[in-house]
């Protein structure tokens, strides 16, 4: 979860953005707020690490004696994920008549379906035992790097705050399609426990990105129904794994689909 100074920083920066938007309008633009559920298309994501220091494998049929991998070599795998799930929460204000601004807050959690290509300092693990990933170890466990981690339990939460700008084409129905663009402060929390080992439980704070489009449909002045497109993007979660002495960055890429009401006031 979000640190106590990061949830500080971002408080004032809402209250701060929140008074510039009422006094650049004088208080006569509508203000509004939102709230919508959507589905998350989880990308891919390649998982890409090097060791922290000198990492020494267990001892195995087809590794023995051991082997010493020094610092620096590369150790990853991809993984694939569930669809997902998203809650979002905004407050905005319409500065001219096709233009707004929004201060959103955004939740999104995908599960892991699997992870595959297992490989460290150039050696395909995948049909070694899993014994090999264990300081230490001796004998073989009977089951494989690749089984092991194709069962794939674990998630990829992201909680963001979005700067969003829209322009809206309105015309004479009650449809208004928009587009918009955001940049946000992402906390990613990266929970990998392929058959309940542990392998990676920690987080990162990242700048994100998205673009979107969509329609709202006006019941009146003041409700609207509003579905969208969103695309989203991070810079990598920097990440610690708790089973190898290993950092790894985790790709977050997404497109979502929501749909939810806005209330104008």
């Amino acid at each position: 979860m979000f640190k106590k100074n990061l949830r500080g920083s971002l408080l004032a920066a809402s209250v701060a953005t929140a008074s510039l938007m009422i006094s650049g309008t004088a208080l006569a633009a509508p203000f509004y707020v939102s709230g919508s559920i959507g589905l998350v298309d989880q990308d891919d994501s390649s998982t890409d690490g090097k060791f922290t220091s000198d990492f020494t494998t267990g001892t195995v049929t087809g590794v023995n004696p051991p082997l010493t991998i020094p610092a620096g070599n590369k150790v990853g795998w991809n993984t694939t994920f569930d669809d997902g799930e998203a809650f979002n929460l905004a407050f905005g204000v319409v500065l001219f008549e096709s233009f707004r601004v929004e201060l959103e807050y955004s939740a999104t959690e995908a599960d892991v379906d699997k992870h595959t290509g297992v490989s460290a300092a150039g050696i395909d693990l995948t049909d070694i035992d899993a014994g090999v990933l264990l300081t230490g170890n001796v004998g073989d466990l009977g089951v494989s790097v690749g089984d092991l981690v194709a069962n794939g339990k674990g998630s990829l939460e992201t909680e963001t705050f979005f700067l969003n700008g829209f322009y809206d084409f309105h015309n004479s129905t009650d449809f208004t399609p928009f587009i918009g663009a955001g940049i946000g402060y992402s906390n990613i929390d990266v929970d990998y426990k392929p058959s309940n080992v542990k392998i990676i439980n920690d987080d990162d704070d990242v700048v994100s990105y998205q673009i979107s489009g969509g329609v709202s449909y006006a019941f009146n002045e003041f409700f609207h129904v509003v579905g969208s497109v969103r695309y989203r993007t991070s810079d990598d979660a920097s990440v610690n794994s708790s089973l190898l002495p290993a950092k790894f960055d985790i790709e977050n890429e997404s497109m979502m689909y929501d749909i939810g009401v806005r209330y104008h006031f």
